[in-house]
């Protein structure tokens, strides 16, 4: 299992008991059992969740503990908000993260295609494969 794969599953976890928590205090707030809490306002906090959970430059909690990052593919610099739901929006679509989760170790996630977005284990930062491709063009002049 990748370090990636790791940090996926750390996130899931950590935004399960996220939003249980919300849901909770929601519940709470507006003096109801959490039963009562809509779905919409569930699925709501889900996708929030998911969808920036990598904007932290590039970091979510998960991917910090394993010490990797998502970064722009070609200028390296680390991802906000905007790359993060580029890269996450698609895990809203219904079985799409089965479909991540099993072709992680096969390359770049779909997303990351759109958000121009890779993950590198920053412990390897300076290291030519995970150099951005000005680098690379640099490197082989």
């Amino acid at each position: 299992m990748s370090k990636r794969q790791v940090a996926w599953i750390v996130d899931i976890l950590l935004i399960q008991v996220v939003v249980g928590f919300f849901i909770g205090f929601t519940a709470g707030v507006l003096g109801l059992r959490s039963q009562d809490v809509s779905g919409w306002v569930v699925f709501g906090a889900v996708c929030v969740a998911v969808f920036f959970k990598d904007g932290f430059r590039g970091h979510s909690l998960g991917k910090l503990i394993c010490g990797v990052q998502v970064v722009d593919a070609e200028s390296g610099t680390p991802a906000g908000f905007g790359r993060s739901f580029l890269r996450n929006w698609a895990l809203a679509v219904p079985l799409m993260p089965l479909v991540v989760a099993v072709t992680m170790s096969k390359g770049p996630r779909i997303g990351d295609g759109m958000a121009k977005t890779r993950v590198l284990w920053k412990r390897y930062r300076g290291n030519a494969v995970f150099s951005s491709t000005a680098t690379m063009a640099r490197v082989f002049e």
